[in-house]
């Protein structure tokens, strides 16, 4: 007879190994579990960003149910640190980086998150106003609202580590590098700021 203890999963027609190098993926004739995995329920959905794309960094994608089993997959997948869940065919992309390849992209019908998230309000105490940082995007987004929204956005992408808002054009660029005094451009209606400063 064969034990498992009660916190393994075994999960019927999968053939994985911590989900393996692409995750768990359904197999005829296989049962396959993590010697060490996550039952428990799936209490990150408020990381999700409704109405937006991580593209690119996938580790593979699969049909599922909702974004619930989207998740779950993710947690049983080797270097798996987010997700993008297309409403229209219900396929969830598992990705490797925080954000994607070069973060969030507003997309209708697409919700997308990091498996560990920030919602917190942004501290803005050292954002510089009139000011622009001039160089190193990592990618700029239109119609995003002020800048709390941009930081988040921020905070979504995993290398960047500062933002610059046109409050003129509504416009985030998230950035590669902080920004010292001097390499600052003045700039009327724009404020930036370095994460963590």
């Amino acid at each position: 007879s064969l034990t498992i203890d009660a916190t393994l999963r075994v999960s019927s027609g999968i053939n994985a190994e911590y989900g393996g190098s692409v995750g768990p993926y359904p197999t005829a004739g296989h049962n396959s579990m993590n010697m060490v995995c996550d039952n428990s329920d799936v209490d990150n959905l408020d990381c999700i960003r409704e109405g937006f794309n991580f593209p690119g960094a996938d580790l593979r994608n699969l049909i599922v149910a909702d974004e619930r089993e989207c998740v779950k997959h993710c947690r049983d997948t080797q270097d798996c640190v987010s997700l993008t869940f297309r409403e229209s065919d219900n396929r969830c992309y598992l990705k490797n980086k925080r954000g994607g390849s070069s973060g969030p992209n507003p997309t209708a019908g697409h919700n997308s998150m990091n498996m560990v998230c920030d919602n917190s309000e942004p501290d803005l105490d050292c954002a510089r106003e009139d000011t622009d940082f001039p160089t190193s995007d990592i990618k700029y987004l239109n119609n995003i609202m002020d800048l709390e929204a941009c930081v988040r956005l921020c905070w979504d992408t995993e290398e960047c580590v500062a933002v610059s808002y046109s409050r003129d054009l509504n416009r985030c660029n998230i950035k590669r590098n902080t920004f010292d005094w001097w390499q600052e451009k003045p700039t009327s209606n724009s404020v930036s700021i370095n994460m963590g400063c």
